[in-house]
């Protein structure tokens, strides 16, 4: 707890005489006991979708929201992708550039990579489109990595790594052989990628039996990335019962994603913003070893009236 308020005193600039100073201090009076690592200080991340409209916020209106943010201890930010199919959200300006380099003033980031529009409409439709989008998202990394590259490293001390945004699931490998397939995908691109840290996460449909995901979690850890789990208490895709039986096979290197909305349609979707009760209750019947991710910043109740839930500029649909 010690190192983590020194930590949270650190993200500005004029601090860091201060919290080096502090750092060795804390580190002289425990005997270096408590050393850690970076990921083990870092408990409680905030998961950001770019969008367009976003970028009317401008620096002065992201400043003030990265205020509130902290305030409520979060320690670190995913940008859940940089590109968005054809989409590089570099129009007016590059303002998720911009916006990126506020963020990491005040807290370390994982970039997400490009994803595609189509991904979940040709995960659906197994193992051979499956593999052709697969071989088309090889081709492409490179070009998404190139475009962040010299981001990357103006700031290496606040980039936490690569975040793979392709949502895995247990429905679409429910197979060892679309299992198979991909873990030699994912082998590909984490070569690719080298040895910056990487993660992408799942979310449960109960296609597998909750060892078996475990089990498969782990393997997932073994290639070599950070697994995040969405935890399905906002979409209700699983009931109460369910989702304790998957966690309680989970190893506690898996980070939970906490979904910070109720949803209340599927059809399009859409959600609201959890009560921060009903958000502290769903947190408190998960196990505790886990390291976590709200999702997503969107859905806060700090961001109110400056990251709008829809197109405020459209008329709603009837």
């Amino acid at each position: 707890m010690a190192a983590r308020s020194i930590k949270r005193l650190c993200r500005r600039q004029r601090q860091r005489v201060y919290c080096a100073f502090s750092a060795l201090l804390l580190t002289v009076f425990l005997g270096g006991a408590s050393q850690v690592t970076a990921n083990d200080e870092l408990q409680l991340g905030v998961m950001y979708q770019p969008l367009n409209r976003d970028a009317d916020l401008g620096a002065h209106g992201w400043r003030y929201l990265l205020q509130q943010v902290i305030a409520r201890d979060i320690d670190f930010g995913v940008l859940q992708w940089t590109q968005y199919g054809a989409e590089g959200f570099q129009q007016p300006r590059p303002w998720l550039v911009e916006t990126a380099t506020l963020w990491q003033h005040e807290m370390p980031l994982w970039l997400g990579l490009h994803t595609e529009p189509e991904y979940f409409a040709e995960m659906a439709k197994g193992a051979a489109a499956q593999q052709v989008f697969f071989e088309a998202y090889l081709r492409k990394v490179n070009a998404s990595v190139a475009q962040w590259q010299l981001w990357t490293q103006q700031h290496r001390e606040q980039f936490l790594g690569w975040y793979v945004p392709l949502e895995l699931s247990d429905a679409y490998f429910a197979s060892a052989a679309e299992r198979a397939q991909l873990h030699s995908f994912l082998a590909d691109l984490k070569q690719r990628l080298g040895p910056t840290p990487t993660a992408i996460s799942l979310f449960l449909s109960a296609a597998m039996a909750p060892e078996d995901l475990g089990e498969w979690l782990v393997e997932l850890q073994d290639l070599g990335y950070e697994v995040w789990l969405q935890d399905g208490v906002g979409t209700q895709a699983l009931s109460e019962t369910d989702r304790r039986q998957y966690f309680a096979k989970l190893n506690c290197k898996v980070v939970l994603i906490n979904e910070a909305f109720v949803q209340t349609s599927q059809q399009p979707f859409q959600a609201r913003p959890a009560r921060n009760e009903e958000l502290k209750q769903a947190m408190a019947e998960q196990p505790d070893c886990h390291r976590r991710i709200l999702f997503s910043l969107r859905y806060l109740p700090e961001t109110s009236g400056l990251l709008y839930l829809s197109d405020v500029t459209k008329p709603p649909q009837s």
